[in-house]
């Protein structure tokens, strides 16, 4: 049940959500490039970290556009995101992957 004053707080709520996860996914992208760039030969991560900086952007840029759909009334129909989510996730998880697997090689 939503109390009166709930009134577009969802757009908010998933605006503040696509943020943190651009902010997590560029945080990873500077400290890719840090720890690259502090070597005495950059490695292939730092391409790995421009990735990351420009999957970033791509969420940041989707979430400021779900957050606008999203304070519009009327809600758009469907109200998910069929395609986008499940395609960023799934980008996330995998720079997550392949992060990990950059850092444990020397």
């Amino acid at each position: 049940m939503t109390s009166p004053s709930d009134g577009g707080l969802q757009a908010e709520r998933t605006g503040l959500s696509w943020s943190r996860t651009s902010l997590g996914v560029g945080a990873n992208a500077v400290l890719l490039a840090v720890r690259e760039l502090t070597h005495d030969e950059p490695g292939q991560a730092l391409v790995l970290a421009a990735a990351a900086a420009v999957l970033a952007v791509v969420i940041a840029v989707y979430g400021r556009y779900r957050t606008r759909l999203l304070s519009r009334a009327p809600l758009p129909s469907p109200l998910a995101a069929d395609r986008a989510v499940p395609l960023l996730g799934g980008a996330v998880a995998l720079l997550a992957l392949v992060t990990g697997v950059v850092l444990v090689l020397p």
